[in-house]
Protein backbone atom coordinates (compact mmCIF):
# COMPACT_ATOMS: atom_id res chain seq x y z
CA UNK A 1 0.00 0.00 0.00
CA UNK A 2 1.60 3.40 -0.72
CA UNK A 3 0.43 6.47 -3.26
CA UNK A 4 -0.95 9.50 -3.65
CA UNK A 5 -4.56 7.63 -3.06
CA UNK A 6 -3.47 5.45 -0.21
CA UNK A 7 -2.34 8.36 1.35
CA UNK A 8 -5.49 10.97 1.13
CA UNK A 9 -7.67 7.76 1.79
CA UNK A 10 -5.53 7.02 4.79
CA UNK A 11 -6.31 10.73 6.11
CA UNK A 12 -10.27 10.85 5.30
CA UNK A 13 -10.78 7.95 7.89
CA UNK A 14 -9.40 10.51 10.46
CA UNK A 15 -11.92 13.19 9.27
CA UNK A 16 -13.69 14.56 12.47
CA UNK A 17 -11.24 12.82 15.22
CA UNK A 18 -10.74 15.38 17.84
CA UNK A 19 -7.84 15.90 20.46
CA UNK A 20 -6.40 14.23 22.42
CA UNK A 21 -6.35 11.45 19.65
CA UNK A 22 -4.79 8.19 18.29
CA UNK A 23 -2.49 10.50 16.36
CA UNK A 24 -0.66 12.10 19.13
CA UNK A 25 -0.54 8.70 21.25
CA UNK A 26 1.04 7.06 18.04
CA UNK A 27 3.49 9.85 17.78
CA UNK A 28 4.56 10.15 21.70
CA UNK A 29 4.88 6.53 21.59
CA UNK A 30 7.58 6.84 18.52
CA UNK A 31 9.09 10.22 19.74
CA UNK A 32 8.96 10.19 23.74
CA UNK A 33 7.90 12.32 26.41
CA UNK A 34 9.01 15.16 24.61
CA UNK A 35 5.47 15.18 23.09
CA UNK A 36 3.32 14.15 26.34
CA UNK A 37 0.21 16.01 26.94
CA UNK A 38 -2.01 17.93 24.05
CA UNK A 39 0.93 18.49 21.70
CA UNK A 40 0.49 20.52 18.27
CA UNK A 41 -0.44 17.96 15.97
CA UNK A 42 -0.63 18.98 12.52
CA UNK A 43 2.46 17.81 11.14
CA UNK A 44 2.06 14.66 13.59
CA UNK A 45 -0.84 14.16 11.29
CA UNK A 46 0.68 14.38 7.83
CA UNK A 47 3.77 11.61 9.55
CA UNK A 48 1.07 9.28 11.12
CA UNK A 49 -0.75 9.13 7.50
CA UNK A 50 2.54 8.50 5.52
CA UNK A 51 3.49 5.60 7.51
CA UNK A 52 0.31 3.99 8.01
CA UNK A 53 -0.37 4.66 4.30
CA UNK A 54 3.01 3.08 3.03
CA UNK A 55 4.69 6.75 2.22
CA UNK A 56 7.05 7.23 4.83
CA UNK A 57 9.85 7.77 2.38
CA UNK A 58 8.11 9.82 0.26
CA UNK A 59 7.03 11.72 2.65
CA UNK A 60 8.32 12.21 5.81
CA UNK A 61 11.70 10.81 4.26
CA UNK A 62 11.86 7.66 6.76
CA UNK A 63 11.33 10.13 9.71
CA UNK A 64 8.74 11.77 11.83
CA UNK A 65 7.76 15.46 11.99
CA UNK A 66 6.37 17.32 14.20
CA UNK A 67 7.89 20.74 13.74
CA UNK A 68 6.67 22.30 10.35
CA UNK A 69 9.47 24.47 9.61
CA UNK A 70 11.57 21.13 9.64
CA UNK A 71 9.53 19.45 7.83
CA UNK A 72 9.51 22.22 5.27
CA UNK A 73 13.35 22.40 5.14
CA UNK A 74 13.70 18.48 4.81
CA UNK A 75 11.31 19.27 1.34
CA UNK A 76 13.80 21.91 0.81
CA UNK A 77 17.13 19.70 1.30
CA UNK A 78 15.76 16.71 -1.32
CA UNK A 79 15.10 19.76 -3.60
CA UNK A 80 10.93 19.09 -3.40
CA UNK A 81 10.27 22.57 -2.16
CA UNK A 82 8.07 25.02 -3.91
CA UNK A 83 7.08 28.52 -3.45
CA UNK A 84 3.35 29.54 -2.61
CA UNK A 85 0.52 27.51 -5.20
CA UNK A 86 2.13 27.12 -8.53
CA UNK A 87 1.74 24.11 -9.97
CA UNK A 88 0.20 22.49 -6.52
CA UNK A 89 -1.45 19.01 -6.87
CA UNK A 90 -3.19 16.41 -5.36
CA UNK A 91 -0.77 14.62 -2.73
CA UNK A 92 1.23 17.47 -2.33
CA UNK A 93 2.19 18.69 1.40
CA UNK A 94 1.21 22.48 1.77
CA UNK A 95 2.39 24.67 4.02
CA UNK A 96 0.77 27.66 5.69
CA UNK A 97 2.01 30.81 7.30
CA UNK A 98 -0.80 33.37 8.68
CA UNK A 99 1.22 36.01 8.22
CA UNK A 100 1.01 35.81 4.53
CA UNK A 101 5.18 35.23 4.30
CA UNK A 102 6.81 32.71 2.24
CA UNK A 103 9.59 32.18 4.82
CA UNK A 104 9.67 28.45 5.86
CA UNK A 105 10.75 30.13 9.49
CA UNK A 106 7.53 31.23 9.90
CA UNK A 107 5.62 28.38 8.91
CA UNK A 108 2.49 27.64 11.29
CA UNK A 109 0.14 24.78 10.02
CA UNK A 110 0.49 22.17 7.49
CA UNK A 111 -1.85 20.06 5.39
CA UNK A 112 -2.57 17.54 2.62
CA UNK A 113 -3.53 18.49 -0.79
CA UNK A 114 -6.71 16.91 -2.26
CA UNK A 115 -7.44 18.90 -5.27
CA UNK A 116 -6.93 21.87 -6.37
CA UNK A 117 -9.48 24.28 -8.49
CA UNK A 118 -8.19 27.62 -9.58
CA UNK A 119 -6.98 29.44 -7.18
CA UNK A 120 -8.45 27.42 -4.53
CA UNK A 121 -6.76 24.64 -2.96
CA UNK A 122 -8.90 21.66 -0.95
CA UNK A 123 -6.79 20.01 2.01
CA UNK A 124 -7.27 17.80 4.96
CA UNK A 125 -5.68 19.27 7.85
CA UNK A 126 -5.19 17.96 11.16
CA UNK A 127 -5.11 19.91 14.35
CA UNK A 128 -6.45 22.95 12.69
CA UNK A 129 -9.99 24.52 15.49
CA UNK A 130 -8.65 20.99 17.41
CA UNK A 131 -9.63 18.89 15.42
CA UNK A 132 -9.09 16.58 11.74
CA UNK A 133 -11.35 18.26 9.06
CA UNK A 134 -11.21 19.53 5.13
CA UNK A 135 -10.79 23.27 3.86
CA UNK A 136 -10.50 25.07 1.11
CA UNK A 137 -7.18 27.40 1.12
CA UNK A 138 -6.21 30.37 -1.35
CA UNK A 139 -2.61 31.60 -1.41
CA UNK A 140 -2.45 34.33 0.75
CA UNK A 141 -1.77 31.65 3.73
CA UNK A 142 0.59 29.30 1.37
CA UNK A 143 4.07 30.12 1.97
CA UNK A 144 4.88 26.65 -0.13
CA UNK A 145 4.30 23.66 -0.89
CA UNK A 146 6.85 19.80 -1.01
CA UNK A 147 6.30 17.61 -3.43
CA UNK A 148 6.40 13.64 -2.79
CA UNK A 149 7.77 11.09 -4.33
CA UNK A 150 5.15 9.01 -4.46
CA UNK A 151 5.59 5.19 -5.60
CA UNK A 152 3.29 5.04 -8.73
CA UNK A 153 2.03 8.34 -8.62
CA UNK A 154 1.02 10.20 -12.28
CA UNK A 155 1.19 14.06 -12.82
CA UNK A 156 -1.93 15.89 -13.13
CA UNK A 157 -4.39 16.15 -16.57
CA UNK A 158 -4.17 19.42 -17.52
CA UNK A 159 -6.93 21.21 -17.97
CA UNK A 160 -9.09 18.53 -15.64
CA UNK A 161 -10.18 19.10 -11.86
CA UNK A 162 -8.25 16.42 -9.95
CA UNK A 163 -10.48 14.13 -7.92
CA UNK A 164 -11.44 16.29 -4.50
CA UNK A 165 -11.73 13.07 -2.22
CA UNK A 166 -15.18 11.05 -1.50
CA UNK A 167 -15.70 13.61 1.50
CA UNK A 168 -16.12 16.40 -0.84
CA UNK A 169 -19.30 15.14 -2.28
CA UNK A 170 -21.72 15.84 0.60
CA UNK A 171 -25.07 17.21 0.59
CA UNK A 172 -25.02 21.19 0.10
CA UNK A 173 -21.62 21.52 -0.98
CA UNK A 174 -21.59 24.80 -2.86
CA UNK A 175 -18.36 24.92 -5.50
CA UNK A 176 -17.87 25.77 -9.03
CA UNK A 177 -16.31 22.03 -9.24
CA UNK A 178 -20.04 21.00 -8.54
CA UNK A 179 -21.34 23.10 -11.56
CA UNK A 180 -18.62 21.81 -13.78
CA UNK A 181 -19.64 18.13 -13.32
CA UNK A 182 -22.87 18.74 -13.34
CA UNK A 183 -22.47 20.36 -16.86
CA UNK A 184 -20.53 17.20 -17.97
CA UNK A 185 -22.55 14.84 -16.81
CA UNK A 186 -25.41 16.17 -18.52
CA UNK A 187 -23.11 16.48 -21.64
CA UNK A 188 -22.81 12.44 -21.39
CA UNK A 189 -26.24 11.69 -21.50
CA UNK A 190 -26.17 11.33 -17.64
CA UNK A 191 -28.88 14.33 -17.17
CA UNK A 192 -31.38 12.93 -14.07
CA UNK A 193 -31.80 16.41 -13.03
CA UNK A 194 -35.01 17.75 -12.10
CA UNK A 195 -33.81 21.81 -11.99
CA UNK A 196 -30.80 23.18 -13.30
CA UNK A 197 -30.77 25.97 -11.24
CA UNK A 198 -28.12 25.92 -8.34
CA UNK A 199 -25.98 23.82 -9.78
CA UNK A 200 -23.19 24.56 -8.28
CA UNK A 201 -24.55 23.20 -5.34
CA UNK A 202 -24.05 19.09 -4.25
CA UNK A 203 -27.95 17.51 -4.08
CA UNK A 204 -29.75 14.34 -4.79
CA UNK A 205 -29.65 15.33 -8.21
CA UNK A 206 -26.21 14.85 -8.31
CA UNK A 207 -26.56 11.64 -6.90
CA UNK A 208 -29.15 10.26 -9.37
CA UNK A 209 -26.83 11.91 -12.39
CA UNK A 210 -24.07 10.24 -11.51
CA UNK A 211 -25.22 7.48 -10.29
CA UNK A 212 -26.10 7.21 -14.38
CA UNK A 213 -23.01 7.72 -15.19
CA UNK A 214 -20.98 5.27 -13.02
CA UNK A 215 -23.84 2.55 -14.89
CA UNK A 216 -22.92 3.84 -18.40
CA UNK A 217 -19.46 3.11 -17.35
CA UNK A 218 -20.40 -0.72 -16.30
CA UNK A 219 -20.82 -0.58 -12.26
CA UNK A 220 -23.82 -1.61 -10.59
CA UNK A 221 -25.41 -0.50 -7.38
CA UNK A 222 -28.21 2.80 -6.63
CA UNK A 223 -28.45 5.44 -4.81
CA UNK A 224 -30.61 3.36 -2.53
CA UNK A 225 -27.28 1.34 -1.83
CA UNK A 226 -24.90 3.80 -0.51
CA UNK A 227 -21.40 1.99 -0.53
CA UNK A 228 -22.47 0.15 -3.52
CA UNK A 229 -20.17 0.65 -7.14
CA UNK A 230 -23.06 3.16 -8.16
CA UNK A 231 -24.34 4.57 -5.52
CA UNK A 232 -23.89 8.19 -6.93
CA UNK A 233 -21.01 9.34 -4.86
CA UNK A 234 -17.54 10.04 -7.17
CA UNK A 235 -14.67 7.93 -6.95
CA UNK A 236 -11.39 8.62 -8.89
CA UNK A 237 -11.81 6.08 -11.33
CA UNK A 238 -15.26 7.49 -12.60
CA UNK A 239 -13.91 11.19 -12.24
CA UNK A 240 -10.95 10.62 -13.93
CA UNK A 241 -13.31 9.03 -16.91
CA UNK A 242 -15.87 12.34 -16.72
CA UNK A 243 -12.66 14.49 -17.78
CA UNK A 244 -14.41 17.57 -15.57
CA UNK A 245 -12.85 20.84 -16.70
CA UNK A 246 -11.29 23.87 -14.78
CA UNK A 247 -13.31 26.81 -15.22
Amino acid sequence: MSGVEDMINTAELDLGLPEPNKIQKWYREKNGSAFDGNFPWCDASITYWAWHSGNESAVTFGGFFALTTAHAHAFKKHSQWHVDIAGIQRGDIVFFDWGGTDAKSAIDHVGLVTGVHGAEVYTIEGNYDDKCDRHVRKSNWIAGYGRPSYVHSTAPRAGFVTFPGKSFFAIGRKSPIVAAMHDRLVAVGCNKYETQTHKDTWGTGDLKSYSAWQHKLGFTGSVAQPGSDADGIPGPETWDKLKVPRT
